[in-house]
């Protein structure tokens, strides 16, 4: 049969429309899968930042610590007492031919233990400082170098002599910026009379080196260069210490920087946030995902500045997830192709058969798109971090099975589980642990439900199962099974320690809405975690019903 001139001009137009759709679903399913992929690295991003500032507090406290077991040495505050007696005697400043001998004599006593602390913990300085203020009497790591007074940088040292408060933080220096803890010293004759400071310091150097083999990724501190030049005598002669950004490269785990550098100056170069932002970046070793986030020093955080002193920036490879939306994309644009050919074939052979049969396979191709449609609808209702339906997707279940229930007069059960403790967890452990917890929680419990249960994550810790056909007291049984597998086979890495949960049990009444029915599960939990945890509750109303039919 031949097509003619209206059939031709139908093809024509259905083949238009046809390429249009299949464009528009390639381009959604790209847009989708990007933004999915910005989340996640948002989100690695985030984590980053936790890492950094772990580190960094403990770096902080090693300081502290080392500071604070030379300050209580008897012999350390013996001689420093001389010593600062002697500098007083001499006129103050570097002091005279006695304070010259007490500082040698002192240097003597904690060199050894200096050599210890620079291989262990890779400290560079030992300083002990006079007050009030903030004038040099030894510096261990330079023991050439003293008398100078440091008012206007050793802004915690001044703090220290003036209030005897320990302080820890991060500072500019006249050569090099460190993380500082500083404790005061006080007489050995007189224990509550302090006579000075004690400052233990160290580079970020270190740090970054160190946290970055264990995040896998690259590190590098940039300062403000405006406040490197108002606070140093000089700085390391490095061509790469200054940066197109207008800042200054305090420290760096890879030379990779320079490039990664450039390649964000091609971008709009903004201020840092105190919140981590992530960025994905081309460099010409592969894409990597760029995290920034704000520096604060130690005078920034006392007198609450809103100008942070530099950056920090982390960097990692984002080749698997860039190769994955590719691939994605390349595979939507290949069933797009196939879809496309195949309809246009049905098309031309379905005009020359019978114009009816036109209308059929677009019905047909349709429907395959609400199908897939749905499949990525069912993906985007799913918990990304534990893998069971997200809350808005559960309650749209729940509305779902609790008509159903009501139509066929089948018992529905609801219970209520929560984490016991979790806060402590996240607190003792890290919130990477407690993701793993709830991670593991996710796979228990969808692994031992039953293939209609709805399970789905109601809030941080908390997670909701649906129990269709279920009565009050199977549901309680079934609960106290959960609740026996998760103490079991759920515990937190490398300590052992098990994980426990509560649960509420509620039947579902007639006449109650979906509301009051999650009310009475909730709080069923609440009085099994205010009766001691680690047990399951059933609710009021369910209790009444179960004792009756009994």
């Amino acid at each position: 049969m031949m097509i003619n001139k209206t059939h031709k001009r139908l093809f024509i137009l259905l083949s238009i429309m046809l390429f249009i759709a299949d464009t528009l679903f390639v381009t959604i399913n790209y847009v989708s899968d990007k933004r999915t992929m910005q989340q996640s690295l948002s989100q690695d991003g985030l984590q980053l930042e936790r890492s950094f500032n772990v580190a960094f507090t403990m770096t902080l406290n090693n300081m502290s610590q080392l500071a604070t077991f030379i300050a209580r040495s008897t012999e350390v505050q013996h001689l420093f007492s001389q010593g600062v007696q002697a500098v007083k005697k001499e006129g103050g400043g570097a002091g005279g031919a006695e304070s010259a001998r007490l500082r040698d004599m002192l240097y003597d006593s904690v060199s050894p233990g200096w050599a210890k602390m620079t291989e262990k913990y890779q400290v560079r300085q030992l300083h002990f400082h006079l007050g009030p203020g903030s004038t040099s009497f030894l510096r261990v790591h330079k023991p050439q170098r003293f008398g100078d007074n440091m008012d206007n940088l050793r802004h915690m040292v001044v703090d220290v002599n003036r209030d005897g408060d320990p302080r820890q933080g991060f500072e500019l220096g006249r050569v090099y910026s460190g993380l500082r803890g500083i404790v005061p010293v006080f007489s050995d004759n007189h224990p509550t009379h302090q006579i000075g400071a004690l400052e233990v310091g160290n580079s970020f150097k270190t740090l970054i080196d160190s946290l970055g083999s264990s995040i896998g990724g690259n590190i590098a501190v940039l300062l403000n260069e405006a406040n490197v030049e108002n606070a140093t005598w000089s700085r390391p002669d490095e061509p790469e210490s200054r940066a197109p950004c207008g800042c200054f490269i305090e420290a760096t785990s890879s030379p990779e920087l320079s490039t990664l550098l450039a390649a964000r100056a091609n971008t709009t170069w903004v201020p840092p946030s105190k919140k981590a932002r992530t960025v994905l970046l081309n460099l010409p070793n592969g894409p990597v995902a760029l995290t920034e986030f704000a520096l604060s020093d130690y005078i920034g955080e006392r007198d609450g500045s809103e100008t942070p002193v530099g950056r920090i920036m982390i960097w990692k490879s984002a080749a698997d997830v860039v190769e994955e939306l590719n691939h994605n994309t390349w595979i939507n644009i290949v069933f797009a192709i196939i879809g496309f050919l195949i309809i246009e074939l049905a098309l031309f052979f379905g005009i020359r058969l019978a114009l009816s049969q036109l209308e059929e396979t677009v019905g047909e191709r349709t429907q395959e798109i609400r199908v897939l449609n749905r499949q990525l609808e069912e993906i985007a209702h799913q918990d990304m971090l534990t893998g069971v339906y997200s809350r808005r997707y559960f309650m749209q279940r729940l509305r779902q099975e609790l008509n159903r229930s009501q139509r066929s007069k089948h018992p529905i059960t609801l219970l209520m589980v929560d984490v016991d403790h979790f806060k402590r967890v996240n607190d003792t452990w890290g919130h990477q642990t407690g993701d793993h917890v709830l991670t593991e929680l996710g796979k228990l419990m969808m692994k031992n439900c039953r293939g209609y249960d709805v399970i789905g994550r109601y809030g941080g810790e908390e997670f909701c199962l649906l129990l269709p056909g279920v009565d009050a007291v199977t549901g309680l049984q079934m609960a106290e099974k959960l609740r026996e597998r998760v103490e079991r086979q759920i515990t937190i890495p490398g300590d052992g320690i098990h994980v426990t949960i509560s649960i509420g049990v509620a039947l579902y009444a007639e006449g109650q809405s979906a509301e009051e029915w999650i009310n009475a599960a909730d709080q069923a939990l609440y009085k099994a975690k205010g009766s001691g945890r680690n047990r399951c509750l059933l609710a009021e109303t369910a209790r009444s019903e179960s004792l009756s039919t009994i």
